[in-house]
C-alpha cells in the first residue's frame, strides 16, 4: 500500500466514530477536509481524539440519547436503554453484594440491628422487583422481534451478539478458576487479606461488568430497531422510570446495609478476626459502589431523558 493510501486508509478509520446514516451524508465532504489539513502527513493525536470525540456525540444524537433532532419516541426508548444498562450494572453490582454480605446471612440477620436487617431485605426485594420489571418489558417488546429477523435485522446485529457470547464463554471460565482458587482460601483471605485474590476478583468483576455491558449494548441494537407501537412505546418508558426507582431504592439500601455492618462490626466484613481489618473496606464493596454509582447516575441520565421527552411523546 502507498503512503497516500495508507493515510486514506487510516482517515477512513477514523471516521467510522461516525454513525453509518452521517457518513452516507457528510463523510466524503469530511474525509477531503482532513485530507487537506494533513497534507500529506500522518493523523495526529489530537486530530484522532477531536474526530473520536465528535463521532462519538454524532453516534448518542443518532441513537436519540442526546439532542432533540431525533423523534420523540426514539429519545423515550433511548432513555428506556440507558436505565436497562444501569440495571445491568446494578445486576453485577448484586452480586459483588451477595459476596460482601454471605456471612451476614450465614449468621442470620437477626442477630443484627434492624437498620441491616430491613436495608438487607430492601436490597432482595428490590432485585426482585426489578427482575418484574425488566422481565415485563421485553415480553412487550417480543412481538415485535419475529418481524425484525423476518425483514434481515439479523445481519445488523450479528456482531455485537456475537461479541457477547464470546464474553460470556470468558466470563464462564473465568468464573471457574476464580471459584476453584476460593476454595483454598480462608475467609480473612477471600475478603482482602489476599491482594492477589483480591485484585483478581476486581479483574474478574470488571470484565463481568463489561460482559454486561456487551449483552446490554447487543439488547439496544435490536431493541432500537424494533417496531413498537406507540402505545408499547409509552408503557416502556413508566416501567423504566420504575427500574430506575428501584436502582435507586437498591443503592440506598445497600449503602445503608453497609454502614450499619461496618459501624457494629467492621471486621465482620474482611471475614477475619477482630482487629485483623479495621476499615470495613474490602474488594467487593469497592467493586459494589463503583458498579451502583454508575447504575444510579445512568438511571438518572434515563429517567431525565424520559421526562423530558415525554410531552412530544404525549402529543404525538
Amino acid at each position: 500500500m502507498s503512503g497516500a493510501d495508507g493515510r486514506r486508509a487510516d482517515v477512513d478509520r477514523l471516521l467510522r466514530w461516525y454513525p453509518a446514516s452521517w457518513r452516507d451524508r457528510y463523510g466524503d465532504e469530511l474525509a477531503a477536509l482532513v485530507e487537506d489539513e494533513l497534507d500529506g502527513r500522518a493523523p495526529t493525536v489530537r486530530l484522532r481524539v477531536s474526530l473520536a470525540r465528535a463521532g462519538f456525540g454524532e453516534r448518542l444524537r443518532d441513537g436519540g440519547y442526546t439532542g432533540d433532532t431525533r423523534p420523540a419516541a426514539d429519545r423515550v426508548r433511548a432513555g428506556g436503554l440507558l436505565v436497562l444498562l444501569a440495571w445491568a450494572l446494578a445486576v453485577v453490582g448484586g452480586c459483588a453484594f451477595a459476596k460482601a454480605s454471605e456471612g451476614f446471612v450465614a449468621t442470620g440477620p437477626s442477630s443484627w440491628s434492624a437498620a441491616a436487617r430491613i436495608a438487607h431485605g430492601a436490597v432482595v426485594a428490590g432485585a426482585a422487583s426489578g427482575a418484574a420489571v425488566v422481565v415485563l418489558a421485553v415480553l412487550l417488546a417480543l412481538p415485535a422481534v419475529p418481524a425484525f429477523v423476518r425483514a434481515g435485522g439479523w445481519a445488523s446485529v450479528r456482531a455485537p451478539v456475537g461479541r457477547a457470547v464470546a464474553a460470556s464463554a470468558l466470563v464462564v471460565v473465568g468464573t471457574a478458576g476464580l471459584a476453584s482458587w476460593a476454595h483454598r482460601l480462608t475467609p480473612a483471605a477471600r475478603n482482602g487479606a489476599d491482594f492477589a485474590y483480591g485484585l483478581a476478583y476486581l479483574t474478574w468483576g470488571a470484565f463481568v461488568a463489561a460482559t454486561v455491558v456487551l449483552w446490554a449494548v447487543a439488547g439496544a441494537a435490536v431493541a432500537r430497531q424494533l417496531e413498537i407501537c406507540p402505545r408499547v412505546v409509552r408503557t416502556e418508558a413508566v416501567l423504566a422510570v420504575v427500574l430506575a426507582a428501584v436502582i435507586g431504592v437498591v443503592a440506598l439500601a445497600v449503602g445503608v446495609w453497609w454502614v450499619s455492618v461496618g459501624v457494629v462490626a467492621p471486621t465482620f466484613l474482611a471475614g477475619g478476626p477482630a482487629g485483623s481489618h479495621p476499615l470495613p473496606v474490602t474488594a467487593p464493596l469497592v467493586l459494589l459502589a463503583v458498579l451502583l454509582g454508575a447504575a444510579v447516575l445512568g438511571s438518572v441520565a434515563g429517567t431525565v431523558r424520559i421526562v423530558r421527552s415525554w410531552p412530544s411523546l404525549a402529543a404525538d
